[in-house]
C-alpha cells in the first residue's frame, strides 16, 4: 500500500476524532435509557449498547492518537468537544435521540 501523505494523516485523525465524539454521545443516550428504563431486559440491552459504543469510541481515539503525525491529539480532542459543547448550549436542554 502506498504511504497517506502528511494531509491525508490529518484528514483520518480528525475523521477518528468525529468519529469518537459520535460514538461518546451514543454511548450516554443508551446509559440514561439502560438507567431510566423499568423493563429489565431492555436495561440490559441499552446497557449493552452502551459498553458497546464506548469500546468503539476509545479505539477512534486510540486510532487518531496512533496516526497522528503533526497534530496534537488531545488538544484538537478538546477543541472539539468545546466546539461541540457550545453549539449543543446553543440547541437547549432538551433531551432528544436523532435530533
Amino acid at each position: 500500500s502506498r504511504a497517506l501523505t502528511p494531509c491525508l494523516w490529518e484528514l483520518f485523525v480528525n475523521q477518528m476524532l468525529f468519529a469518537a465524539i459520535i460514538e461518546a454521545r451514543s454511548c450516554e443516550r443508551f446509559k440514561i435509557l439502560s438507567e431510566k428504563l423499568k423493563d429489565e431486559d431492555l436495561k440490559i440491552f441499552y446497557r449493552k449498547l452502551m459498553e458497546s459504543e464506548a469500546r468503539h469510541y476509545t479505539t477512534f481515539l486510540k486510532y487518531a492518537r496512533k496516526y497522528a503525525t503533526s497534530i496534537d491529539v488531545e488538544k484538537r480532542w478538546q477543541d472539539l468537544l468545546s466546539f461541540e459543547g457550545n453549539l449543543m448550549r446553543s440547541y437547549g436542554t432538551n433531551e432528544t435521540i436523532h435530533g
